[in-house]
């Protein structure tokens, strides 16, 4: 090739690299922001607690089972069923109950009239003893005056005995037919008692929150057939681990948050503590106390914190979080204004302020309004900082 095309060439190389040297694109420059609030994050002292998790129960819970064995005739409520107390919840057979009544009825008529025998057996006794004392008597005196013979006075002797030992034998009997009727009243009482047992009805006012019998069922002592809540208090029954023993006690406060209350905070107190913790799990339980103006429905999740002290922590007023699905995340502010958002794992939150574990460090600045605009990669025109001593 010539130096002429050569040269040709290289003029036109250049005037095409040229052309897009000023055809390229420059960056825009990030839309600025107005109104936007800054703040500082900083390290604060807030309460170290531990967290247990927990279970909302009614503080009034029975299971009522079967006394008797026997065949259920009718359940008379149904789970939901508010109900009061010695409400009827199921009717047994109660036929074989009452023929047993009846017979030890019977039995107590029976003793009734032994004892009215005995009683005749013991006058009877007493009377014929109480003539053979006296003529017995009448012998010894003559006895020492010589009037009668041996003979005759050995003969009254064994009598007047023989009349003593008739009356200890009758009233042996009269005890004997009064233990007896007591022991028959004791059956009647018993019989009576299991025949109310045909009658299961409810401890307290409540509601019924589980059935686990239907009519036809046959039943035996100790079998649960309802449980029954009361609805006017409830406690979170939470699970702890052995340190807690050290700073839990009875009547000690506990913060309460509870799923179905969308984390709102609740004072509540510890009623029952167990004194010591179980050999498998290590973990013992307690039972905490809420407020009785609450209105829960047992099962609810929840947890319950205690304060064991105080610690350094990162805290953000909780409008800082914007939640993007599943993910929680805050719009940081670089030296230049920039805003760029950061995905970040929160800790416990209380008091409209979240511990931040992840995602910041002190000492970085983020938008404290974000509300729901998007803010990734635009400029604040706010230069201003605030503390967050503000918003403690």
């Amino acid at each position: 090739m010539s130096t002429r095309w050569k040269f040709l060439g290289t003029v036109l190389v250049g005037a095409l690299l040229t052309g897009c040297a000023e055809t390229e694109i420059k960056p825009a420059k990030p839309e600025v922001v107005q109104g936007l609030r800054l703040l500082k994050v900083e390290l604060k002292s807030v309460p170290d607690e531990l967290e247990a998790p927990g279970t909302v129960i009614a503080a009034d819970t029975a299971q009522v089972a079967a006394r008797t064995m026997g065949t259920v005739l009718q359940v008379a409520v149904k789970e939901g069923d508010t109900v009061h107390r010695g409400q009827l919840l199921a009717q047994l057979d109660e036929r074989e109950l009452m023929a047993r009544r009846n017979a030890t009825q019977a039995g107590a008529q029976v003793a009734e009239a032994g004892i009215s025998q005995a009683q005749k057996g013991v006058a009877a006794a007493q009377a014929h003893a109480d003539v053979m004392q006296k003529t017995f008597d009448r012998y010894v005196y003559l006895k020492y005056q010589k009037s009668v013979s041996p003979q005759e006075f050995d003969e009254i002797s064994a009598k007047q005995q023989s009349a003593q030992a008739s009356l200890d034998q009758a009233k042996a009997a009269l005890q004997q037919a009064q233990a007896g009727k007591a022991q028959a009243a004791a059956e009647v009482h018993a019989a009576e008692s299991v025949a109310s047992y045909a009658r299961i009805v409810a401890p307290f006012d409540g509601r019924v929150v589980r059935r686990m019998v239907d009519p036809g069922s046959l039943v035996s002592p100790g079998m649960p057939l309802f449980i029954v809540e009361g609805g006017s208090h409830f406690q979170l029954q939470a699970t702890l681990p052995t340190e807690a023993l050290a700073f839990v006690k009875k009547g000690s406060a506990a913060r309460v948050q509870l799923d179905a209350m969308n984390e709102k905070v609740l004072e509540g107190k510890v009623a029952e503590i167990e004194a010591g913790a179980d050999p498998a799990s290590h973990t013992l339980s307690a039972r905490i106390d809420l407020p009785h103006e609450v209105k829960v429905e047992s099962g609810v999740f929840g947890r319950a914190f205690f304060v064991r002290g105080e610690k350094k922590a990162l805290v953000v007023p909780q409008e800082v979080v914007v939640a993007r699905g599943q993910l929680r995340g805050i719009y940081a502010v670089d030296a230049n204004g920039l805003v760029h958002w950061r995905v970040v794992t929160l800790g416990r939150s209380a008091n409209g302020q979240a511990e931040v574990l992840s995602g910041v460090a002190s000492g970085d600045v983020v938008v404290l309004n974000p509300g729901a605009q998007e803010l990734d990669g635009k400029k604040t025109a706010q230069r201003g900082v605030e503390t967050g001593e503000k918003h403690s």
